[in-house]
């Protein structure tokens, strides 16, 4: 139990603390995070508006814990499920919203084509599109909270700090200003210090340096449960790219109590494995293979339980990733966090399928030179007490460098950070709280300030910054989808041997530049391989081969396999032969037989 103390020192702390903090904005109690973004009800309307057209149709996998659908848009024409698939997921990772809002652009680019373009009306003929928008509504909903709180889990109740209390040690607001952002306590030790070109990023002190650190940071709050840890038990929860099967992290934050442990995640992962027409698996979040290619190692040196991309799937990954940078250009994007439950690693490692991860938005490289001055310099919104000794810095030099000033090219602390006030800068984006000294009812005789990145600013863009970039991601979504395995049956013959028996020779090829699986897929076996069939006439009886059989996987780009076999029947009853190849996520085919070949 909290004692009476605290409690009174908690309420004295907001009451008095306020005076000398920022008000609440206008600006921050109205828009949100980032203006223009829809919120769930906002998402059902625009959804429903794209199903209007012949060729979408809109349904529900599931529902959340709080009673959201988990939408899915369905765009094809004709038999939808029974021709190849692209499943496109969206809203993977809730502090990235801008994969939601472009897997909705790019539905709706989609239709729209295809009522005025005639390659895209056949391509939807051929090749259905299955969208999911926002595979984690619970957790994405939570951007339009306040104050704001950059998070990626749902509100599934967890009790983090094992107190059999749940959810009672969360993240405050100590200024007031509608953000949650970040807190640092000056202290002796501290692992941290401030960049030395820029005052208000921290970094880690490098001893081998001679840094001496001086701050720790915390997230900004107090210690509501009065256990003498802060913010160990927030509100929610479980990530939806933490839930997955592959290198799922046991036991850790975000990662939930057990593997597909949410309605969210459970209706994704059954809805692929019905649907095994699919092919290829989108995922618009943070992680990235495209412009990162992972390294690739041989099947057999690594064992039965496969870690890495397989050298043999390596050659397609890499071509698809060339379509991709040529049609998104250039740019320095970020390296993958590592994947620790992620659902791209699942599609290619158990699920077996090609995953292409795409991060859809990342803060580029800002066009402005590095800032100079007060906005380097400072490191707090008070001024300095010059005899106050706790504000001295003669261990944490401030000083900005100049334009032009040596640096070391190995010291890519702080970089993102960087680049991202660089960024706010130039587009005159709001993005980060000044450091502002407060009172702390846990610290009493130490300098604490609070202040940092604000919610959601560096992962979700203004919308202005998307102009475009749906008809790029719908360009590549057609590139692909044309990539795709082909099967081609070719060099049919009948041949008579005599006495009623022909000899049956056929050649099934793949014209498509991927292969009929991926070599990750012959492994996680949820993939159908190509079949071949040599359907017949009641009046014929097969006397060798198989009326049916699996063919190995068929390479890209003219892969073949012949299948021959011998039929006894009446010369008349050769024409009623049918030779058939197909599998469901790549197509079927079906050739007559004509006596001495065709």
């Amino acid at each position: 139990m909290i004692s009476h103390h605290r409690v009174c020192v908690l309420v004295l702390f907001m009451l008095l603390g306020r005076q000398q903090m920022l008000p609440v904005s206008v600006e921050a109690a109205q828009a949100g995070a980032v203006q223009g973004y829809a919120e769930f009800e906002t998402l059902r309307i625009q959804l429903e508006k794209i199903a209007r057209s012949p060729l979408a149709t809109l349904s529900t996998l599931a529902r959340t814990r709080e009673g959201r659908e988990v939408f899915l848009l369905t765009i094809g024409d004709g038999k939808i499920d029974n021709r190849p698939g692209i499943l496109v997921l969206g809203g993977v990772d809730a502090t990235q919203l801008v994969g939601s809002e472009l897997a909705v652009r790019m539905a709706r680019q989609l239709v729209e084509r295809a009522g005025e373009d005639k390659a895209t009306a056949r391509l939807l003929e051929q090749v259905t599109f299955y969208i999911i928008p926002r595979t984690s509504p619970d957790a994405c909903e939570l951007f339009f909270d306040k104050p704001s709180n950059e998070r990626t889990t749902n509100t599934r109740p967890i009790d983090d700090d094992n107190d059999g209390r749940i959810d009672e040690d969360g993240p405050d607001d100590l200024n007031g200003d509608g953000w949650i952002t970040a807190m640092r306590v000056e202290e002796p030790g501290g692992p941290y210090i401030t960049h030395p070109d820029d005052a208000r990023v921290m970094i880690l002190a490098d001893p081998k340096k001679g840094e001496r650190g001086r701050w720790s940071l915390y997230v900004e709050g107090v210690d509501n449960d009065g256990d003498g840890r802060l913010n160990e038990d927030p509100a929610g929860g479980v990530a939806f790219d933490r839930n997955f099967s592959f290198n799922y992290a046991y036991f850790e934050a975000g990662a939930g109590p057990y593997q597909v442990s949410e309605p969210e995640t459970q209706a994704v992962a059954e809805f692929a494995f019905a649907h095994r027409n699919i092919a290829i698996v989108v995922t618009l979040t943070g992680q990235d293979n495209l412009f990162h290619l992972p390294k690739s190692e041989p099947s057999e040196k690594q064992g039965d339980i496969k870690t890495k991309l397989l050298e043999a799937d390596s050659p397609y990954l890499e071509r698809m990733a060339e379509v991709y940078r040529e049609l998104r250009g250039k740019g320095d994007v970020p390296s993958s966090p590592n994947g620790e439950g992620a659902v791209s690693d699942w599609a290619y490692f158990h699920y077996g399928r090609w995953c292409l991860a795409a991060r859809p938005w990342w803060i580029p490289e800002p066009q402005a030179e590095e800032p100079e001055g007060d906005a380097a310099k400072e490191e707090t919104s008070e001024e300095t007490d010059p005899d106050d000794s706790s504000s001295d810095t003669s261990s944490d030099k401030t000083t900005a460098k100049k334009p032009g000033e040596d640096k070391a090219d190995d010291d890519k602390r702080g970089q993102d950070d960087l680049r991202a006030l660089a960024w706010f800068k130039e587009e005159e984006i709001d993005g980060f709280v000044p450091w502002q000294r407060i009172e702390h009812p846990e610290f009493p005789d130490r300098r604490v300030e609070v202040g940092g990145f604000k919610a959601y600013l560096r992962t979700c863009p203004p919308l202005g910054s998307l102009a475009g970039l749906d008809g790029k991601y719908v360009d590549f979504l057609c590139r692909v989808a044309k990539m795709m395995p082909k099967l081609k049956i070719a060099d049919v013959k009948a041949e008579s041997l005599g006495g009623d028996v022909w000899r049956i020779e056929a050649t099934v090829t793949n014209e498509g530049e991927l292969p009929t699986l991926p070599a990750m897929g012959e492994i996680s076996r949820h993939t159908q391989p190509v079949q071949v069939a040599l359907e017949m006439p009641k009046s014929a009886t097969l006397v060798t081969g198989y009326a049916r059989r699996q063919l190995p996987t068929l390479p890209g780009s003219g892969g073949h396999a012949k299948e021959t076999w011998l039929v006894r029947m009446p010369a008349s009853a050769v024409n009623k032969l049918r030779v058939r190849a197909w599998a469901p996520a790549v197509g079927g085919v079906k050739k007559a037989v004509r006596p001495g070949g065709a």
